[in-house]
C-alpha cells in the first residue's frame, strides 16, 4: 500500500511536469505600440479551448521586427513551455507625391514598412476609407485612413509641386522703340499649378541700336520658376522722320498761335512722333513775317527739320470767314456736287474781282482774302488768296500750287480734288483766251496748252509751268 501511494505520487509528479499535450500556436502580426495577450498566439479551435496560455518573460521585446514570444502553456495541471512568433510592423509616416504626375494607385500594403517580413503570415491590412487616385489630390495635405488586421493608424499624404513650368522660347523681331512684353518671347507656355507671372529678368532696350537676349522668368503659384532666353532682333529706321501738314501760318496781330494744328510727324515705319517747334523768332504782337522751325527726331536718331513762314496780320481771320460764308451761303444750294460748287465759286471771283497789277502783293492769304473783299480787285495772289479761303469753307480739298522760281513771270492758283475726282487745276485770275470758262477744273494737258497760247497772245512763257514732284499727280485729260 505504501508503495502504491508512493508509486501514484511519482506518476503524478512526472504528468504535472513532463507530461505533454498537444496544441496549436499562430503567428500574430500587429503594429508597432499595439498591446498583445497570450491568449493572441493559441489558434482558435475546440481542441484549444481547456489550454491556457501566459508570458514566460512578460519583458520580451516588441520591437519592430519577428520576436519570438516565450510562452507557458497549461492544460488542467499539465503546463509547458514554448516560443510563438510575433510579426511587429511598422507604417510610414507620411508619403510625399508630386501634383498630377502620373503614379501607381496607393496599395495598403505599400505604407507598411517591413511588410516583407511576414510575407508567409497572413494579416489584412486595407483602407478603411477610400482614397482617390494619387493624381487627383490638389496640393496640400490628407490623412490616409488605414487598419491592420482590426488596428487601425493613419499615414499622411502630402501632395506638393516643386516642378518648374516649361515653355518654348520665342525669338521676336521689332521696329526701334516698339513695346514688347514678356509674354511675345515665350509660347506653349505648361504647368499643372496656375501660373502666376510672366516677367522679364532684366527689361530690355528697345531703344538699343543692337540685338540682345531676352531673358523671361515663368513663375506658378507654388514658387517654382524657369528661366527662358530669347533673341530680340531691332530693325533700324533707315530714313529720317516726315513732317507733314506746315503751311504759312496767319495769325491775327496779339492772338495766340496754333503752331501744331494741322500738323503731324512720322517715322519711316509710319509711326507717330512728337516734334519740336522753335518760334523764339515770331513777336505775335508785332505784324511781320517771320521763321519757325519744326524738328522730328526718330528712334534710331535721325531728324528732320522745316521752316515755315508765320504772318503776323491786322486783319482777323474770323471776319474773314464769317464774310466768306455768307457769300457760299447766297451762291451754293443743297444738292450740288462739288464740281458745281466749283463752278460757283469760280464765277462768283471773275464777277467780283477784278485784276490790277499795280496792287501791292499781300502778305498772307488772309490778308489777300480781306482786300479782294475791300477792294474788290487785286493781281494772281489776292485771286488765289479769295478762292483758297472760299474752297476751304465750302469743304473742297486744295491747295497751294506756285510756279518754278526764276521762270521770267509770276503766278499762283490754286488745285482742287472735288468728289474724289483727282486734282486739277483752278485759277480763278481772268484770262483772254478761249478756254476762260474752264478755268475752275481743268487738267495738266490744258495747262500746257493755255501757257502755249498765252505765249503766243500775251508773250508770257512757262505760265503755268511747275514742279509735279511737289504736288499730287494731276489728271492729265
Amino acid at each position: 500500500m505504501i508503495l502504491s501511494i508512493a508509486a501514484l505520487g511519482v506518476w503524478f509528479y512526472w504528468w504535472t511536469t513532463y507530461a505533454t499535450f498537444e496544441y496549436r500556436l499562430q503567428p500574430v502580426v500587429i503594429l508597432e505600440g499595439q498591446h498583445v495577450s497570450p491568449d493572441d498566439f493559441l489558434y482558435p479551435s475546440a481542441d484549444m479551448e481547456e489550454v491556457g496560455a501566459a508570458f514566460l518573460n512578460t519583458r520580451f521585446s516588441q520591437a519592430a521586427g519577428l520576436q519570438n514570444v516565450p510562452l507557458t502553456l497549461t492544460l488542467g495541471w499539465r503546463s509547458l513551455d514554448t516560443v510563438a512568433s510575433l510579426y511587429v510592423l511598422t507604417h510610414v509616416d507620411q508619403i510625399t507625391t508630386e501634383f498630377t504626375v502620373e503614379s501607381p494607385d496607393l496599395i495598403p500594403l505599400d505604407l507598411l514598412t517591413n511588410a516583407g517580413i511576414a510575407h508567409n503570415v497572413p494579416f489584412d491590412v486595407h483602407f478603411t476609407e477610400q482614397p482617390l487616385p494619387l493624381a487627383e489630390y490638389p496640393v496640400g495635405e490628407y490623412i490616409l485612413h488605414l487598419a491592420l488586421n482590426d488596428a487601425a493608424f493613419e499615414v499622411r499624404l502630402n501632395v506638393t509641386d516643386t516642378t518648374a513650368p516649361t515653355a518654348t522660347a520665342v525669338n521676336k523681331t521689332i521696329r526701334i522703340g516698339e513695346e514688347v512684353k514678356p509674354e511675345d518671347f515665350v509660347t506653349d507656355i505648361f504647368d499643372a499649378s496656375p501660373i502666376a507671372s510672366v516677367t522679364f529678368v532684366d527689361e530690355p532696350n528697345i531703344f538699343a541700336k543692337s540685338d540682345q537676349i531676352v531673358e523671361v522668368a515663368i513663375e506658378d503659384e507654388y514658387g517654382n520658376s524657369e528661366v527662358f532666353a530669347a533673341a530680340l532682333t531691332i530693325i533700324l529706321n533707315q530714313a529720317p522722320p516726315v513732317i507733314e501738314g506746315t503751311q504759312t501760318i496767319e495769325s491775327l496781330k496779339g492772338n495766340p498761335i496754333m503752331y501744331r494744328q494741322g500738323v503731324t510727324a512720322h517715322d519711316d515705319f509710319g509711326r507717330e512722333l512728337d516734334f519740336e517747334v522753335d518760334s523764339s523768332m515770331v513777336d505775335q504782337h508785332e505784324e511781320g513775317k517771320y521763321t519757325v522751325t519744326y524738328k522730328a527726331v526718330d528712334f534710331t536718331g535721325l531728324s528732320t527739320e522745316i521752316e515755315v513762314t508765320v504772318l503776323v496780320i491786322n486783319v482777323d481771320p474770323e471776319e474773314v470767314n464769317e464774310r466768306v460764308d455768307e457769300i457760299l451761303a447766297s451762291i451754293l444750294t443743297d444738292g450740288m456736287s462739288q464740281v458745281e460748287e466749283l463752278k460757283a465759286i469760280h464765277t462768283w471771283v471773275r464777277r467780283n474781282v477784278s485784276y490790277s497789277a499795280s496792287m501791292g502783293g499781300p502778305q498772307s492769304v488772309y490778308e489777300g482774302a480781306y482786300r479782294a473783299l475791300r477792294d474788290r480787285r487785286g493781281n494772281c495772289y489776292i485771286f488765289y488768296s479769295i478762292s483758297d479761303i472760299l474752297l476751304t469753307r465750302a469743304g473742297i480739298p486744295n491747295m497751294k500750287i506756285v510756279r518754278i522760281e526764276g521762270t521770267p513771270t509770276r503766278h499762283l492758283w490754286n488745285l482742287v480734288n472735288p468728289d474724289g475726282l483727282g486734282w486739277y487745276h483752278f485759277d480763278s485770275l481772268p484770262t483772254r483766251f478761249a478756254f476762260t470758262s474752264q478755268m475752275y477744273m481743268f487738267t495738266a494737258s490744258d495747262a500746257k496748252r493755255y501757257s502755249r497760247q498765252l505765249t503766243e497772245v500775251h508773250g508770257s512763257p512757262n505760265f503755268f509751268t511747275y514742279d509735279p514732284d511737289l504736288y499730287p499727280e494731276i489728271v492729265e485729260e
